[in-house]
């Protein structure tokens, strides 16, 4: 089964191609280059390679966050359009769990969102990825309760190292940024088990404090 992995959820415009277990072709661009100019370019580029064209696909899957804004909405809109317009399956996928699928065992993706906050999750990734902690949006003084947790995590994500000196379990990853294929890769996985998602009502992650998180953020700021 052929996969196209489309991720936009960070500064880094992420495309990738796989046929099952295999890696096909990756393209993975940071910069301050335009997400929207980028990804078709990057596409068209992948396919002049292959005696298969993008109609041979069949399955795309993109990134639905939780990261920038803008990022997630260009991602998804060029994912649905080529869905819709190619009659192919359209899967969306957390893009935190994803960016820490290039690393073994105990892995947090940390982004940061600013004022404290984090984008976090947790995952053990293994065959496939087991959710530790799911996608969240909260202080990083509280995700870095749940860290502690474990004797040793592996920390990814364009940010994660600013955060390294204050979980000292904590090992950088190599492989920091966004892949494409492995937004492809969990696609399949996700496909497999839940099936196509609806091309129209797909929608981005963008999450949001929690009245609980928000609360924690005030006391904390306030030293109460």
């Amino acid at each position: 089964m052929k996969v196209l992995g489309i991720d936009t959820s960070t500064r880094t415009t992420a495309i990738g191609l796989i046929e099952d277990d295999e890696v096909l072709a990756e393209y993975n661009l940071r910069g301050r280059v335009s997400h929207s100019e980028s990804v078709t370019d990057m596409i068209e580029e992948i396919f002049k390679k292959f005696e298969f064209s993008l109609d041979d696909i069949d399955l795309i899957a993109v990134g639905i966050g939780p990261g920038s804004f803008t990022g997630l909405r260009i991602g998804i809109t060029i994912a649905k359009v080529l869905a819709f317009s190619l009659n192919k399956d359209l899967v969306g996928v957390s893009s935190l769990i994803a960016n820490g699928m290039s690393d073994y065992g105990k892995v947090a993706t940390i982004v940061d969102a600013r004022r404290g906050n984090v984008y976090g999750s947790i995952i053990d990734n293994k065959e496939e990825p087991e959710v530790l902690f799911e996608d969240s949006l909260l202080p990083f003084e509280k995700f870095k309760e749940d860290l502690n947790k474990y004797d040793e995590v592996t920390l990814v994500g364009l940010d994660a190292e600013k955060f390294l000196g204050e979980i000292p379990q904590g090992k950088l990853s190599k492989n920091k940024g966004m892949r494409g294929t492995n937004i492809a890769r969990l696609g399949l996985i996700e496909f497999k088990k839940k099936g196509p998602a609806d091309v129209f009502n797909l929608v981005p992650n963008y999450l949001k404090l929690s009245q609980a998180e928000a609360q924690y953020e005030k006391n904390h700021e306030t030293g109460k």
